[in-house]
This record gives structure tokens, C-alpha cells and sequence, in this order.
């Protein structure tokens, strides 16, 4: 039981590394007391790094360390998945700082855009698949990273905050997939044409185009729309000619052909 007990505490803890030293006693100048608060950043010592970060703010406060200080908090908000407050902290210290190198460099807002990607609904296996869930927080990740790519092309978190939009989106198109099954199961295949459409207009680099286009142009053929059909298969075969799809697609070309043949 004693082993039980010392685990749970352990875990409640959380900050396993800061478990046996809860507080600090901070001396020294402004740099080393910054120096130190960021060294238990990097180990994942949220509360000791608060302190050091807290420490500097109240006693130097008119030293160079300051500000990156108060950034570090901001930090330390991320670190303990916090985002909202993360995203608050990240905001205030824009505007307060404008001309910051960290502001300039992109890994403030960066940070802000993760924090959006951070709150997205995950898959678990004793819950609904993500995609099912309410897309809001996909969204506002959508938006945000969305906009930091735009404006730092040139940043070293550039590539992080792409890929970063690229898994965004991709969810966002399983949502839209998910809903146009449900339409096509529930037999509103016009409902299930418009999110169809909807993923091949706005979201062309999610690699789910074949699947889309496949399934829209069977849903055309399905409602005797056979020339809307017959250009999303074509759509299929010239954009994708290496995807299996593409195969599937000729003989519904085929087909639709032989109909027109026949009439």
C-alpha cells in the first residue's frame, strides 16, 4: 500500500522532476536567476522555471531580462498545456513588445498558432473519432496557422507550422467526408454534393482529392447528372493518373460513354 500511495503522489505531482524541490530561493543577478528559470524550462520544471521567471520580473525590473522573463512565462503556460492562458500571455506580450526578436522571428505567434493546434480533440479508442467531434478548435487552428504561414515564409518555424496546417486541413476533410456519408446514407445526395464540392474548391492539397472526386462523381451518376459526372471522373483521371482511383474511374467513363451510346 505504501508503494501504491508514493506512486499516486508521484503522478499528482505531475512535474515529477521538480517533485522533491517544490520552491526556490532565488539569488544572484537578473541573468543568472533568467539562466536558471530557463534551464528548468527546457527539463520540463514548469513551477521552479515560474519562480526564477517571476523572481526576475519583480526585482529587475528595468534589467534586459524582463522581458524575455515574461515571455518565459508565457512558456511555462504553454509547457503545462495551458493554452488559453498561453494564448492570452503570448498576445499581451505582442503588443507590449512589438519590436521584440522573438516577435519579429515568428516564434511568438507560432506559438500562439500551436497553442489553437493543441486544444484539437484527439482519437481515442473509448471515444468518437475526431472528425465526428465538434470542428471549432480544428478551425481556429486552420485560422491561425493559416496566417502565420502567410506572413513568415521567411521564419525558422516556417516548415513546423505547415506541416502543422497540412494535418489541420486533413482533418478538417475527414470531418466533410464523414458528413457527406451521412447525407449519401441518409439519402440527400444534393447536401452530400455541396460538401463534396466544398473539400475539392477549398481544400485541392489535402491528398483526399481522388476520394472526393471518386465519390462525387458517383453520386452524380447516381442522380442521372451524367455530364457533372462524367467531368469529375476526367477531373480524376488527368489530375490523378497514378492513383487506383483513376482505374475505377475509367470504367465509370466507360460507362457513362456506352449510356450516351445507347441513347
Amino acid at each position: 500500500m505504501r508503494w501504491i500511495f508514493l506512486s499516486i503522489t508521484l503522478i499528482a505531482c505531475g512535474e515529477t522532476s521538480g517533485f522533491w524541490k517544490s520552491t526556490v530561493t532565488p539569488t544572484g543577478s537578473a541573468e543568472q536567476n533568467y539562466q536558471y528559470g530557463l534551464r528548468e524550462l527546457k527539463d520540463s520544471n514548469y513551477q521552479l522555471a515560474e519562480q526564477y521567471f517571476r523572481y526576475v520580473k519583480s526585482n529587475f525590473g528595468y534589467s534586459r531580462w524582463a522581458i524575455p522573463s515574461d515571455l518565459g512565462l508565457c512558456d511555462v503556460d504553454f509547457g503545462r498545456e495551458k493554452y488559453i492562458e498561453a494564448i492570452e500571455g503570448y498576445r499581451q506580450f505582442i503588443k507590449l513588445h512589438p519590436k521584440n526578436e522573438r516577435v519579429i522571428d515568428g516564434y511568438v505567434e507560432f506559438r500562439i498558432a500551436e497553442s489553437y493546434y493543441k486544444q484539437i480533440p484527439s482519437d481515442w479508442f473509448m471515444s468518437p473519432p475526431a472528425y465526428e467531434k465538434d470542428q471549432g478548435p480544428v478551425l481556429d487552428a486552420e485560422r491561425e496557422l493559416g496566417t502565420f504561414v502567410e506572413a513568415h515564409r521567411d521564419s525558422a518555424y516556417y516548415t513546423r507550422a505547415k506541416d502543422l496546417l497540412s494535418e489541420t486541413i486533413r482533418r478538417l476533410t475527414d470531418h466533410e467526408l464523414f458528413v457527406a456519408r451521412y447525407y449519401l446514407d441518409h439519402d440527400r445526395p444534393l447536401a452530400a454534393i455541396g460538401r463534396l464540392e466544398g473539400i475539392v474548391q477549398e481544400y485541392p492539397f489535402a491528398k483526399r482529392e481522388p476520394e472526393t472526386l471518386l465519390l462525387l462523381g458517383k453520386t452524380y451518376l447516381k442522380m442521372k447528372k451524367n455530364e457533372e459526372a462524367k467531368r469529375t471522373f476526367e477531373k480524376l483521371q488527368a489530375d490523378h493518373p497514378d492513383d487506383f482511383r483513376a482505374v475505377k474511374a475509367r470504367l465509370y467513363l466507360d460507362y457513362i460513354a456506352k449510356q450516351a451510346h445507347k441513347s
